[in-house]
């Protein structure tokens, strides 16, 4: 089945980012706990962070020692991550992961981690699942936090950047994985995959 996205452009989230939206990206010490349960941070490693935003968790990345790549498709996010910090090992990019090339960096077997965040609502995420599985090297973990809605379109309209999967849509984004852990985090689940039972790719 191919999955129809209703795009919001670029230029929306520039908007948003400017005037100080939030956009439910914060990090809860509750995320944190889940988190550290199950990735356990070793220095080196490498880790790309999709729909960053403004960096928030890329640099929470950093701090527990992986190498981390933060691209978003927002101008105005990137510029605002950048201003908080970079270096060799902290770095940032705008893209479009459903219209621009796949970037040079994201090899087959290229990563230790994949972190998306309240991100794969906006984007082809059917596609991007067998880019994921592809970018990962052996044993590497594809980290996802999504809103779930009771139904097909229960978003509100005065959000549109709060966007989410219903619990259908979320069940199959573990299709694929060989390991998969789901927990509950408020009205967000939090998805740790790994492990492709094939490959097709």
């Amino acid at each position: 089945m191919t999955t129809v996205v209703d795009h919001l452009g670029a230029a929306q989230w520039d908007t948003w980012y400017r005037e100080g939206r939030a956009i439910d990206r914060l990090l809860t010490d509750a995320e944190v706990d889940r988190f550290l349960q199950h990735v356990n941070p070793s220095a080196g490693s490498s880790v790309l962070d999709v729909g960053c935003g403004i960096g928030g968790f890329s640099r929470q990345l950093f701090r527990w020692g992986y190498d981390v790549l933060g691209l978003d498709f927002s101008p105005a996010a990137i510029q605002t991550a950048r201003r908080q910090g970079t270096q060799g090992r902290l770095r940032y990019g705008v893209h479009n992961f459903d219209a621009d090339a796949i970037p040079a960096q994201l090899q087959p077997g290229s990563l230790d981690l994949i972190v998306c965040r309240n991100v794969l609502p906006f984007i082809d995420h059917q596609r991007f699942m067998v880019d994921a599985r592809r970018w990962l090297r052996p044993g590497g973990q594809l980290y996802v936090l999504v809103r779930v809605w009771p139904e097909r379109g229960g978003e509100p309209n005065e959000k549109p950047w709060q966007r989410g999967f219903t619990d259908e849509q979320v069940q199959d984004l573990q299709n694929g994985w060989a390991e998969q852990e789901r927990w509950w985090l408020g009205r967000h689940a939090a998805l740790f995959l790994s492990g492709a039972r094939h490959r097709d790719l």
